[in-house]
């Protein structure tokens, strides 16, 4: 065989080689503005600018500094920070024998490198005034992968807490090479920080996926839950919003290992020495994940913060306009503010009590229990609550930036608001505007029915449109899961039936955690993009584990006015109902088994069957039998908020039929429309299915449903209504692999009824 001496000389031989040809190494570069190849003198004798053998020094990593003379000439160094002098520059040093804070632990072993001088520290360097690691002026490696409970007082006198989880290891070298960003997780409503990695929530949230992959993760306890005191209020920005911040301040004085980034160049940075982050320059990178109440939380925080620290989110579930979400076509959600109200409650007050807080710091905000209350009681939500609800959603920040909002109308009234309004309880007076395009990942539940995927559509469109222009991008991919009242109260029988169970949380076979992942370690850290992430549109999810692509621009749904027009929807006109019972009687029928008037719409005959994706629109007329109410009505002669004579409600849906007989609500999503008159341009829930030749496919139409169990018709001189619609749908065709086939007209796969 070959000798030692023969294979050294041998790799020497093809390290020359490859360095004459100019190859690089593959490592990444943090500094893109750097210069890479010279010229040098060659010391053949000739000038190096007209010298006709001239010589390429090699720059690997594309900072400046030739390999030659680079102590990391794998990474980009371009300060050459050499803390120990020993010839191996910081950020690829992987031995730090000092003890810069003279604590008798040398650097590699010790996880708080900056401990105050004279204090006693324990074997890994920590003293017991120090909670938090640290790195001062270390580049060592140091074993951490601790958690710890922090709590502070906030800006209103309560208490905040959150946990800090820590990497396995803490790479001290790697700071200025983006090593460790900062997620922040925030729980849903009524629940809880996660504290243990024994929780299963530890799993769930995506903090150990994050955890293991080098993030430092905060899990908060947002106000009113878990170990934070203080009464709910719904993300308030001038409450929770403060709290937030304040967390965010805590973390970028206090964790001073965390990952830096220049916003004006893209690149990693060092830590300032004031440990403030500057909006537009040398910023704190940070990326948050949650779902429900904690992607609220996300979208609250970065609306806010005028620093603008988010740079990556991840948002779950969650709601754009909270008045569309609680009040859509201003009736009550019924069913989901009962059960807000008893989450929250049962959230709030156990741990309040564990914790001996006041009651009164505790629980629901008592506006928030007035207004919800008086909904459920007077089937009308307070004019005023509407407006203060609006301020907790971030469809307020849309508008202040004249980017786009969904269309929502409610009965204006100055009789019907909360009496602790009288004690000055308005919206909040933040007018922060000029947020910078932010990355977002939007996940929604298609089968959600609290925040539907309208509230996802909207928010994407908003948060577009705030990105454009920029290296910034948002995605909108949905699933088959969110918030399902079948998931809380177990699937319930006719008549009292609401919803199916929940499916799972992946569009097609891509979980939204291991969505969230990917997307932070391309956002936050550069690395390279996910296979999912390669196609551009929006993520249809159909079914468990079977979804479609769709490009923005042929996506059926609204947009706002002056933006790109939706392509065209397959409309159907003149679609006659008559009698549809309203009120009272519409729920005696409803539990007698008669639930709702089917109009079966169309039968799909194509091979390839049909897929439905996206946000119907309805023109709707209502009017009575006998037209007694009708005139009256259109003239305005009604009572504001008592509405007597004119106060029907009907709920609105897609119904389809899979050639069994039986007709169900498509993703058992239903839109309520209030009063008689004409609803033109109304936006139904959005819907996604495939649909197989021979299904049918309805519009299923009621005065009733369970889902808005106390939320009905209370006029007792309309019986019943006849009603007259157009409906425009979002219908492909299909092509052989599945997907839509955009070049073929939906009709060509479709019979009329």
């Amino acid at each position: 065989g070959l000798s030692m001496f023969r294979l050294i000389l041998i790799a020497l031989l093809g390290t020359l080689m490859l360095a004459g040809c100019g190859s690089s190494s593959s490592s990444s570069s943090y500094n893109p503005d750097a210069g890479s190849n010279t010229e040098v003198d060659d010391g053949d004798g000739g000038d190096t600018g007209n010298d006709d053998t001239p010589v390429v020094t090699q720059d690997a990593d594309a900072d400046g500094v030739p390999d030659s003379e680079d102590n990391c000439p794998a990474v980009a160094n371009a300060r050459q920070d050499d803390g120990d002098s020993d010839g191996a520059g910081d950020l690829c040093d992987l031995d730090d024998p000092r003890d810069s804070d003279a604590d008798g632990v040398v650097n590699n072993n010790d996880l708080c490198a900056d401990t105050p001088s004279g204090e006693a520290v324990a074997e890994n360097g920590c003293a017991a005034s120090e909670l938090n690691a640290a790195c001062g002026d270390s580049f060592a490696t140091v074993e951490a992968g601790r958690h710890y409970q922090v709590t502070q007082q906030s800006a209103s006198g309560e208490r905040i807490s959150f946990e800090v989880f820590e990497p396995a290891q803490i790479q001290c070298g790697q700071r200025s090479a983006g090593r460790h960003p900062l997620i922040l997780q925030a729980h849903g409503f009524g629940g809880a920080r996660v504290s243990d990695t024994a929780n299963p929530e530890y799993e769930s949230t995506g903090i150990k996926a994050l955890h293991e992959a080098g993030y430092v993760v905060i899990s908060v306890d947002q106000r009113g839950f878990g170990d934070s005191s203080g009464t709910v209020r719904v993300l308030d920005p001038d409450v929770e919003g403060l709290d937030a911040l304040q967390i965010l301040d805590w973390a970028e004085a206090n964790l001073d290992y965390l990952a830096w980034r220049d916003e004006a160049s893209g690149a990693f940075a060092y830590r300032p020495d004031t440990g403030v982050s500057e909006p537009g320059g040398n910023n704190l990178l940070v990326g948050a994940v949650g779902g429900s109440y904690g992607g609220g939380f996300q979208l609250m925080l970065h609306a806010i913060d005028e620093k603008q620290r988010l740079d990556a989110l991840a948002p779950d579930v969650t709601w754009h306009h909270l008045p569309y979400a609680l009040n859509p076509g201003d009736v009550p959600k019924s069913d989901w503010m009962l059960l807000l109200v008893a989450g929250g409650e049962s959230g709030s007050y156990p741990p309040g009590f564990e914790n001996q807080d006041s009651p009164l710091a505790r629980g629901l905000d008592p506006y928030v229990l007035e207004g919800l209350g008086r909904a459920l009681a007077l089937n009308e939500v307070p004019r005023d609550a509407l407006d203060w609800l609006a301020y907790h959603s971030p469809s307020y920040w849309c508008g202040l930036n004249a980017q786009p909002v969904m269309p929502y109308a409610a009965m204006a009234s100055d009789i019907n608001n909360n009496l602790s309004s009288f004690a000055n309880e308005l919206p909040g007076g933040n007018t922060y505007s000029g947020q910078s395009g932010v990355d977002v990942l939007l996940t929604q539940g298609i089968r959600d029915t609290l925040f539907n995927f309208n509230e996802a559509w909207w928010n994407y469109l908003c948060l577009s449109e705030r990105a454009a222009g920029s290296s910034r991008e948002v995605r909108l991919f949905s699933h088959e899961s969110g918030h399902n009242i079948a998931g809380y109260l177990g699937e319930t029988p006719d008549p009292l039936y609401t919803q199916a169970a929940p499916g799972n949380r992946s569009c097609g076979g891509v979980g939204h955690i291991e969505a969230a992942v990917a997307w932070f370690n391309e956002k936050l850290r550069g690395g390279e993009r996910a296979e999912f992430f390669q196609t551009d549109g929006i993520c249809m999810s159909l079914a468990d584990d079977d979804a479609v692509m769709i490009p923005y621009e042929q996506f059926k749904a609204r947009r706002v006015d002056g933006a790109q027009a939706a392509p065209a929807f397959y409309a159907l006109e003149d679609i006659v109902i008559e009698n549809v019972l309203n009120g009272a009687e519409s729920q005696a029928a409803h539990l007698l088994g008669q639930a709702a008037v089917i109009q079966p719409l169309l039968t799909v005959t194509g091979e390839r069957g049909l897929i439905v994706a996206g946000i119907p629109q309805l023109d709707l007329t209502v009017t009575t039998p006998q037209m007694l109410n009708d005139v009256a009505c259109a003239s305005g002669a009604e009572v504001p908020t008592i509405r007597s004579g004119c106060d029907s409600i009907t709920f609105v849906g897609l119904a389809v039929d899979h050639g069994d007989g039986e007709w169900r609500l498509l993703d058992d999503q239903i839109s309520p429309i209030r009063g008689l008159g004409e609803h033109l341009d109304t936006d139904l829930v959005g819907v996604a299915e495939r649909l197989a030749q021979g299904d049918r496919l309805g519009i299923w139409v009621s005065g009733y449903h369970p889902q808005y169990i106390e939320a009905f018709s209370r006029d007792v001189t309309i019986p019943a209504v006849n009603l007259k619609a157009t409906l425009r749908l979002p219908l492909y065709a299909v092509s052989d692999d599945g997907s839509p086939d955009f070049a073929i007209a939906p009709a060509e796969s479709i019979s009329p009824n």
